[in-house]
């Protein structure tokens, strides 16, 4: 019996089911929507709001440590004939907050995205830092310094969401 037990725990870790993030003290688990997202340029700290006022999107959590993301601006605009010319595509492009996925280990208030696939190129393989608070149904995650996609300047992102699942 000892080694059944023992394999089915073997078998759920090899496929995902047990994984680094796996902690039923867990607050991050589950699926937020965003409801802001600002920026603070760390070298003038001029803050905005890049995206608008109503971003929209998703991150989700899973309990077996795997996680996506996807968030754009509010107001992307359909093609405006049947499918959209290469400028109307490179601004709906332009209003991608953030796209990507993989696994997330989480150490206090520190979450590590370890990234498998990105809208950058440049994270596929590497990890993301965040830092997050969580307060009742809100949670606010804020970015390492990085580089802005559309200045490049170094900045801080804090992000919104509200818990929906």
């Amino acid at each position: 019996m000892k080694h059944s037990i023992a394999a089915v725990l073997v078998a759920a870790a090899l496929r995902g089911g047990i994984g680094p993030a796996v902690c039923a003290e867990n607050p991050l688990v589950g699926t937020w929507q965003l409801t802001s997202f600002s920026l603070i340029v760390l070298d003038t700290k001029e803050t905005s709001r890049p995206y608008g006022d109503h971003p929209t999107g998703y991150i989700q959590y899973s309990p077996g440590g795997h996680m996506v993301m996807f968030l754009t601006a509010g107001d992307l605009k359909p093609p405006a004939s049947g499918s959209y010319t290469d400028a109307e595509r490179a601004d709906v492009h332009r209003g991608i907050v953030g796209a990507y996925a993989g696994t997330y280990t989480v150490e206090g208030n520190k979450v590590t995205y370890h990234v498998l696939t990105s809208w950058r190129p440049e994270w596929i393989g590497r990890d993301q830092v965040r830092y997050f608070e969580i307060n009742g149904t809100n949670l606010t995650i804020k970015t390492s310094p990085l580089a802005f996609s559309r200045t490049g300047q170094t900045i801080v992102g804090t992000l919104t969401f509200d818990r929906v699942e």
